[in-house]
């Protein structure tokens, strides 16, 4: 039997080459640029559930610098919901950016994360001009739209979530995309009175004006997963195709445009996704203000 020819447009590897790149899997992603990836540095605004997924996420792709900020303890409660945080072990009175980081490290050596045990107020707003995407990972709407303002103000791309029992929420806002709403143009007058009081996943329960309780905001495991999931892959969007779109004015078709000026909601209940366009608030005191 005459023996076949290999075919020469298959270039032959040598056995077991292929598995020796922790990242081989992705580079084989069109437009994947691992170099972009190693280099780039993302603010992480919470180290609580979500932020746990992120930064693992962000981590095992090989993103090389993370800025973490919490000011948190750890307590039992986060243990089910936190795949970061070490239930075998007696982590109380730990730092959860504290021990994302080392958890981190585990993950990914060369992973380089700068933590922050501040309040989002105390930090220096000079760190927000030096990263590639700033994330928001928190309880509260203060917080949010302290971030959201400095992004957009910045020119820096951000990338916020939110979650709730089978519910979750994620939106990107990029000023430089022209007519692009920001996160303060879908504030509502509830969202407003209801700023300065924190919904905690830890902490007590907050007492409203009337006296009744307020009960702290019920989360799970399974929708903190899906939407961190999707919010990593936002910040990887913008990552890999921001250089395309400052050039082109346009995304990379291969790497697909991030939810700017959209908000996508999650619905475990009945299984939905469904993408919601937000518009352009004219009277935004962020988005129309000219610098």
């Amino acid at each position: 039997m005459e023996e076949k020819k290999p075919n020469n447009e298959i270039r032959i590897l040598e056995t077991g080459s292929i598995d020796e790149d922790i990242y081989d899997r992705q580079k084989r992603i069109r437009g994947w640029n691992q170099k972009r990836i190693s280099n780039s540095k993302i603010m992480v605004i919470g180290a609580g559930a979500t932020g746990n997924e992120l930064v693992k996420n962000l981590v095992l792709t090989g993103v090389g610098n993370i800025i973490l900020i919490d000011y948190d303890i750890i307590e039992k409660s986060n243990l089910n919901r936190c795949v970061l945080f070490n239930i075998e072990k007696n982590i109380e009175n730990k730092y959860k950016a504290d021990i994302v980081k080392k958890a981190s490290k585990l993950l990914n050596p060369k992973v380089n994360i700068t933590v922050l045990k501040k309040d989002i107020n105390d930090i220096d707003v000079s760190l927000y001009k030096k990263v590639d995407v700033i994330c928001s990972c928190v309880d509260n709407i203060e917080a949010r739209l302290q971030a959201n303002n400095y992004a957009y103000y910045y020119g820096i791309p951000f990338v916020d979530s939110g979650i709730d029992e089978f519910y979750g929420t994620i939106q990107a806002v990029y000023s430089e995309v022209k007519d692009s709403p920001c996160l303060q143009c879908g504030i509502t007058g509830m969202d407003l009175d209801l700023m300065w009081k924190k919904y905690s996943c830890t902490g007590q329960e907050i007492i409203s004006e009337e006296g009744e309780t307020m009960g702290k905001i019920a989360t799970l495991i399974t929708t903190t997963a899906i939407i961190g999931g999707i919010q990593s892959h936002q910040v990887l969007k913008f990552i890999l195709g921001l250089d395309f779109f400052k050039k082109n004015r346009k995304w990379p078709p291969y790497i697909g445009k991030p939810l700017i000026g959209k908000q996508l909601n999650y619905n475990g209940l009945n299984n939905i996704f469904q993408i919601i366009e937000k518009h352009k608030n004219d009277n935004c005191w962020v988005c129309s203000y000219k610098k």
